[in-house]
């Protein structure tokens, strides 16, 4: 069974012969670790394949969050200015091009292939590995993306408000990610695609449940039918407490969810979505990981695993190494991740 085999079996019930493992990155890790991060990457090879370019999934180049720049604001291709404090971590949204909602008239977004030579890193490097590994590639961003445009606290009072512009760039943001989507598809070679949108705070939905059926709902069904017709896999990615619209997000048709699992009642979601959705759950990377034991970190996986995937698949194995991170923490989870088998 090669990596990509596997990765399919798990995300479709299938019994795989262990859990497939997916590598997460940051750049401060690679600062810190160097090499022996390399050397743990070999021992544990991921069963998706990453970019030569960003060591993660494939990405249109151009679309990502600013850079870091020495204090220097950088801008990303929706116009967004960027200030990165340190190379180790992404940076934050400081200049929003609608914080006036005036200037929505004359605004475009980006040229949806703009960045089209990420498509072809990823045809190039999936033809070598010559279908060995998973493939996922970014389908981008909705909920985020309209922050960085506008603002955080704008744009809530935008939603509590109605506001009619808030329909409008959702909608100019949602068909971006469609031609993007399509052209992904296009080259035959993609197996999945993950949307990113950070939806929870610590404890709850950053807003009413009803709002996010009503404003945002339509636009991920629309994502997800896309992605299924361009002959992928949708994966959901979203931190903080999102229990309130799981049942949506299965009930709509996301293949996978990629949620902040530490953050909610992991046996209850597991006894309400087990088998139905494949979870590529965080481990805990605000404790467990950074400051938690190898043995706390190897308890995590196991109590992520029994809780989705003893299904005969619905778990996939992914934690994420930072600056902050020791090396141990993450072989921990890399080497019970290898050690765990579907049943």
């Amino acid at each position: 069974m090669n990596s990509r085999e596997r990765y399919i079996r798990a995300l479709t019930f299938d019994r795989p012969d262990r859990v497939p493992i997916m590598h997460c990155t940051l750049k401060g890790a690679w600062l810190a670790h160097g090499q022996a991060l390399e050397d743990l990457y070999a021992r544990y090879p991921s069963d998706v394949l990453m970019s030569s370019r960003s060591r993660g999934p494939f990405a249109f180049t151009g679309s990502e969050r600013g850079h870091w720049a020495d204090g220097a604001v950088t801008i990303d291709d929706w116009g967004c200015g960027w200030l990165w404090n340190t190379p180790d971590y992404m940076g934050q949204a400081v200049e929003h091009p609608l914080a006036d909602w005036r200037a929505l008239s004359s605004w475009h977004p980006p040229d949806p292939m703009a960045g089209e030579g990420g498509v072809d890193l990823m045809a190039r490097e999936a033809e070598a590995d010559r279908r060995q590994h998973f493939v996922y590639v970014d389908a981008g961003e909705v909920f985020q993306r309209m922050i960085f445009l506008r603002g955080m606290e704008p744009l809530m009072v935008d939603l509590h408000e109605e506001r009619d512009e808030v329909c409008a760039l959702r909608d100019l943001i949602v068909e971006v990610c469609l031609a993007r989507i399509e052209r992904w598809g296009r080259t035959g070679l993609v197996d999945g695609m993950i949307l990113r949108d950070d939806w929870g705070t610590q404890e709850a939905l950053m807003i009413r449940p009803e709002v996010w059926r009503q404003v945002f709902r339509p636009a991920y069904e629309k994502l997800v039918e896309a992605i299924h017709a361009a002959g992928a896999y949708a994966c959901f990615h979203s931190d903080g407490a999102i229990h309130t619209i799981v049942p949506d997000l299965v009930e709509m048709g996301w293949d996978e969810l990629n949620p902040q699992a530490h953050v909610m009642d992991i046996e209850d979601l597991g006894r309400r979505f087990g088998g139905k959705v494949c979870v590529r759950a965080d481990i805990d990377r605000q404790y467990a990981m950074p400051h938690g034991t190898p043995d706390q970190v190897r308890a995590l996986v196991r109590r992520l695993f029994d809780a989705f995937g003893t299904h005969n698949g619905g778990y996939a194995g992914w934690a994420e190494m930072s600056s902050d991170v020791p090396l141990a923490n993450g072989e921990a989870a890399l080497e019970t991740f290898a050690g765990l088998a579907h049943d």
